[in-house]
């Protein structure tokens, strides 16, 4: 009788043995493929993350650096703002996607015939009423805003350099004055002065996601300020209502980046730009979101390895026991064989051949089990079920593997009674 013939009969003799060690292995199997398929869903967040977090730098004015004079609205920094110059030669840095920057007002809002425009909640004050909070922008989309999602954009375009007299403003606003995108409302920065009045057209309206409440919002003048009573303007048309005040331009501009983990050396990329003097600026970097979230992520795909490795490790040692336990029962049959002039490496061919036996209607069971179960597995690590997903290459990988360490545990459960000759074997038997 041949060895692969035994092999078939003594797995289906021993079929208490078998079904433990099946169950042992579909337990394992199941569990390291679920492990592999969460990490990889771990790595694919942390990839996501990378291109989402707004990671970004902020090159401000330095007014330490810089003098002070005094105007008709009192004394100001006298230190030199940046540029639109400045800002192509930033933002033509490889790894930087986009900027922005604002200069801030207060505008007063009015249709075309003039009629003011009230807040959301007025207080009975006309020109109190037809104040909003305003920004110019360059680009709206990487406006800090919308970017943490305190607002979300509902209808139309966001603001950028294309357009010279746009508007956006809050869907409430606008439902409250039956305006729609493609409207014209009026803008002043003061009504009482020989500040110009400029026509601009509502080019898109946002929701407001967030409440004052949240962290998210700076405290600073706008705070007094409800996000519906908020109005973002083109930059030409900013700096024409804004002309006849000397203590206007860009104090600073925010730099998104692609890849959070070159912004250091994006950074300093941007540091070397000889035409900018530095004396006069200060770069801050802007990734705490993203090393926060990307800390958090890193110590669950830190947790997720580890479990693999001691799942797998004790799977070893409790096969290694199971079969060494085996092996020491089966030592009178392993004496008859070896006296009957099989070889040794015949006889542990042979209990290789019984376990990959199991093994091989194990793993394929495991790899549709893992299937459902690795899902309901990721959601305790904060995962969504559909994104958790058990792959072939994850199958090859593990029963590649898996296979190797079965034979490893075969050969170590073999070593003690594979050192006693057949003569000694047979005598403990006795």
């Amino acid at each position: 009788m041949n060895l692969g013939t035994r092999a078939i009969l003594y797995t289906a003799r021993k079929w208490r043995k078998t079904l433990l060690l099946f169950c042992l292995l579909l337990s394992i199997t199941t569990l390291v493929l679920s492990g592999l398929a969460i990490s990889d869903a771990q790595e694919e967040q942390a990839e996501e993350l990378r291109g989402t977090t707004g990671t970004s730098f902020t090159v401000s004015r330095n007014t330490a650096t810089g003098g002070w004079g005094n105007g008709g609205n009192g004394s100001y920094s006298t230190q030199e703002y940046l540029t639109s110059d400045m800002m192509e030669k930033i933002v033509a840095v490889d790894g930087i996607e986009g900027y922005n920057a604002s200069i801030r007002t207060i505008l007063c809002l009015s249709d075309v015939n003039g009629q003011w425009l009230e807040q959301l909640e007025p207080t009975g004050h006309s020109m109190v009423d037809c104040q909003f909070y305003s920004y110019s922008c360059i680009n709206s989309e990487y406006h800090s805003l919308f970017l943490s999602g305190a607002l979300e954009m509902c209808d139309g375009e966001m603001l950028d350099l294309s357009f010279d007299n746009g508007i956006i403003i809050s869907k409430e606003i606008a439902d409250k004055h039956g305006l729609h995108v493609g409207d014209t409302i009026q803008a002043v920065n003061d009504p009482f002065s020989n500040d110009k009045t400029k026509e601009l057209k509502i080019v898109g309206l946002f929701e407001v996601v967030a409440d004052k409440t949240d962290e998210r919002n700076n405290y600073n003048e706008a705070s007094y300020y409800d996000y519906a009573n908020n109005a973002f303007v083109s930059e030409t048309t900013m700096k024409a209502l804004l002309e006849n005040y000397e203590d206007v331009g860009y104090a600073s501009a925010d730099f998104f980046v692609n890849d959070p983990e070159q912004l250091e050396g994006i950074i300093q990329q941007v540091q070397k730009i000889t035409s900018i003097n530095w004396n006069n600026f200060i770069i801050t970097a802007n990734d705490e979101v993203y090393e926060r979230v990307s800390s958090s992520i890193s110590d669950t795909g830190t947790l997720i390895t580890t479990l693999i490795v001691v799942i797998t490790v004790v799977s070893m040692v409790l096969i290694i026991l199971i079969l060494s336990m085996s092996i020491r029962s089966r030592k009178k049959e392993m004496g008859i064989l070896l006296a009957v002039g099989i070889e040794k490496p015949a006889v542990i061919l042979q209990y290789t051949i019984e376990t990959l036996l199991i093994a091989v209607a194990a793993f394929p069971l495991a790899y549709l089990s893992s299937k459902q179960f690795a899902g309901m597995l990721g959601t305790l690590f904060g995962k969504t079920a559909e994104n958790v997903i058990v792959t072939t290459q994850h199958f090859t990988l593990v029963a590649t593997l898996g296979t190797i360490l079965l034979i490893a545990a075969v050969l170590i459960s073999c070593i003690p009674a594979m050192r006693l000759k057949p003569k000694e074997i047979l005598s403990q038997m006795e």
